[in-house]
């Protein structure tokens, strides 16, 4: 092993602890309060130093209390770890379709495979001392995992409070172990802890329900945590607050004004993140409130008190029938039954599949793979044949070869400096807010920064400056496309976009990227060659949805999904359009994401009008395509999406003559 071998030999780790620090920095998290409950002080420094290697379990748990959302990076595991992942999914889809057979089958085998202590029905012993909290981190972060699925399991099944509070407070304990005699101000807590504290209050009596639920709702208020996080957990502390409140209170105006006022915390923020936790009931709550105070003051003579409150149940009977409408013509539940969508993960591989697929992509042997990083055939044989794991530096060198970043839980740059991460975050919120000028100083800055040989940083420098100065027009659209096949070329040739369907394929989220601007350059030329363009990419995407993980990449699946709905659309084959509509919306509901929802739905509208013109099936001539228009702006006014809105006004105005 070479000196250049020697010093990449943790770079997984390096990588993985920059990434960590960087995140727990920006939220002002000290490594004592990321620790707490899960490891000593000194470990977190270890890891952030590339010194030691945290394990899956612990890596997600430091990451999720660091404020980092699953969705926003992908992550290679070996064997062990990705087949753990794989039995965690299954329960969890159990969890979901609400069967409580499968799922308890799937506990016990859980259970069984990591030497858990099986839970038994029928608790003699107290809360604290049910379940113990020892052993290792990890050995603790399974049992939390296997005591908060049996709690929920035991709850669907209608189990008594008692036995609940048992399970979750056990559940509980594995990391937050002072629950019940300190208050939970100066905690990091990840959404999945949250949750499980969520669930043992409501096991509590009333009155400390309710104080314990209140404590939640401040530290969610005050914890250092993006929307986008605190929107996990928020909607739903709100809405058991809200119950409490009302079984606690009754039906007195000051009471129902605070419930009131606790649903439109809740709704203010899943409107502003485009989310959909807990809305149904929120809403409906709101409504009995409003309509309670109606009657209290008409009962008192007091009607007059009663214009702006009926200005606020029309709005609110305005969101419940919108949205009620949506849910049952694509036949979701609109209710939420279970709290998944806390614990899926996200963009989760296994490394020998991906390594196998991109070496069959690139027309790579085993041998001339094998042979290029020093390892022998078996260990590439058995990487590539999920028999075990390899070692991390073989790993990280075949990733390298094969034009891939060589760590395993990564984000699109490929450094270790804890400065260039931070900036890299600075670029992607200034993109977001269209502040492309200021963009371009950053990334000169960043430049300066990373180790620009590296071919995924320079994918991802070309794209994001390329972007922006294309936006400024500074760059013309030859330009831009040139900048663009830079990009993808970095780690991949242009003839990937014509890669055979029936060869296995592999993508990683900064490639899909590029390849979607290129696409975007020629989409209102040629909708034909931008859907060419797209191929593989819609083709990956269309593989997770056969084999039912599209729910383990919705932030990519519901972003080029809806895209190829609306290139069919363009090309006029608006029957498919309409089919993949009907397949991206109710993973969208089911997700409670709705950022994409108006642009389906104007899909929609435009393939159904499309359809009525030609008057042929399966389109009825009486298809009323205004209430379909109206639902998108309303979406979009949800969602203060102002650009959207302004769109469809004008799409209305230019085809009505008015904005009424």
């Amino acid at each position: 092993m070479g000196k250049e071998a020697e010093d990449n030999k943790n770079l997984s780790e390096k990588n993985y602890g920059s990434y960590l620090k960087v995140s727990r920095e920006a939220l002002g998290i000290t490594p004592e309060q990321l620790a707490k409950g899960l490891c000593v002080k000194s470990m977190i420094s270890d890891i952030e130093n590339g010194n030691k290697r945290a394990g899956w379990l612990l890596q997600e748990r430091l990451l999720r209390r660091s404020g980092v959302a699953s969705e926003v990076y992908e992550s290679y595991s070996g064997y062990g770890d990705f087949t753990e992942w794989e039995r965690q999914e299954e329960i969890l889809d159990f969890l979901e379709a609400l069967d409580i057979g499968q799922l308890g089958a799937a506990l016990d085998k859980y259970a069984e495979r990591y030497g858990l202590e099986k839970a038994v029905f029928g608790f003699s012993a107290s809360p604290q001392s049910a379940y113990g909290t020892s052993g290792n981190v990890i050995r603790r972060l399974r049992r939390q995992f296997y005591l908060g699925m049996l709690g929920m399991c035991r709850k669907l099944a209608g189990a008594a409070r008692e036995e609940l509070e048992v399970l979750f407070g056990a559940a509980v304990r594995q990391s937050v172990s002072e629950i019940d005699c300190k208050p939970l101000r100066g905690l990091v807590l990840c959404a999945e802890e949250i949750n499980l504290i969520l669930e043992y209050i409501q096991c509590l009596p009333a009155n400390e329900a309710q104080r314990k639920c209140r404590e939640l709702k401040k530290y969610l208020e005050d914890a250092p945590m993006e929307d986008d996080t605190r929107v996990l957990n928020y909607p739903k502390v709100l809405f058991v607050l809200c119950q409490l409140l009302q079984e606690q209170a009754g039906t007195a105006i000051r009471e129902c004004a605070e419930v009131i006022r606790l649903c439109d915390l809740g709704i203010e923020l899943i409107r502003k993140t485009s989310r959909a936790y807990y809305l149904f009931e929120l809403l409906e709550t709101k409504k009995n409130m409003i309509e309670q105070i109606i009657e209290t003051n008409c009962r008192k003579g007091e009607a007059q008190r009663n214009e702006a409150l009926r200005g606020m149940l029309d709005e609110t009977d305005g969101w419940i029938a919108l949205f009620g409408d949506l849910y049952e013509q694509f036949e979701v539940e609109k209710n939420q039954t279970s709290d998944v969508y806390l614990y899926r993960g996200q963009d989760t591989y296994y490394a020998g599949d991906m390594i196998r697929a991109r070496r069959k992509m690139l027309g790579m042997t085993q041998k001339e793979l094998y042979e290029s990083v020093g390892c022998t055939p078996d260990t590439l044989q058995d990487l590539e044949g999920k028999k075990h794991s390899t070692q991390p530096f073989y790993l990280q060198e075949m990733c390298k070869r094969l034009g891939l970043s060589p760590v395993c839980e990564r984000t699109e740059l490929m450094t270790a400096d804890p400065k260039a991460r931070e900036m890299e975050k600075i670029i992607r919120y200034a993109a977001n807010d269209r502040k492309f000028m200021e963009n371009l100083e950053q990334i000169e800055k960043l430049k300066n920064m990373i180790d620009m040989s590296e071919p995924i940083n320079q994918q991802w420098v070309l794209r994001t400056e390329g972007m922006a100065r294309h936006e400024l027009e500074l760059m013309d659209d030859a330009e831009y496309e040139t900048v663009v096949k830079q990009a993808i070329e970095c780690t991949l040739p242009m003839s990937i976009l014509e890669y055979p369907d029936d060869k296995e394929c592999y993508l990683t989220n900064s490639e899909m990227e590029s390849i979607y601007h290129y696409s975007l350059l020629v989409r209102h030329e040629d909708a034909r060659e931008a859907y060419r363009r797209m191929k593989v990419v819609f083709r990956l995407e269309q593989e997770f949805e056969e084999a039912g993980k599209e729910k383990n990449h919705v932030r990519t699946y519901e972003l080029y999904m809806k895209y190829m709905a609306s290139l069919l659309c363009e090309m006029n084959e608006c029957v498919l359009a309409k089919q993949q509509v009907e397949k991206v919306i109710p993973i969208c509901l089911r997700a409670r994401r709705i950022n994409m929802l108006d642009g389906l739905m104007y899909v929609w509208t435009r393939s159904n009008t499309k359809l009525q013109k030609k008057a042929t099936e399966p389109i009825k001539a009486s298809y009323d395509w205004k209430k379909d228009l109206k639902c998108c702006l309303a979406l979009s006014q949800f969602c203060w999406n102002n650009v959207r809105k302004e769109f469809y006004e004008e799409v209305w105005k230019q085809i009505v003559g008015d904005k009424s």
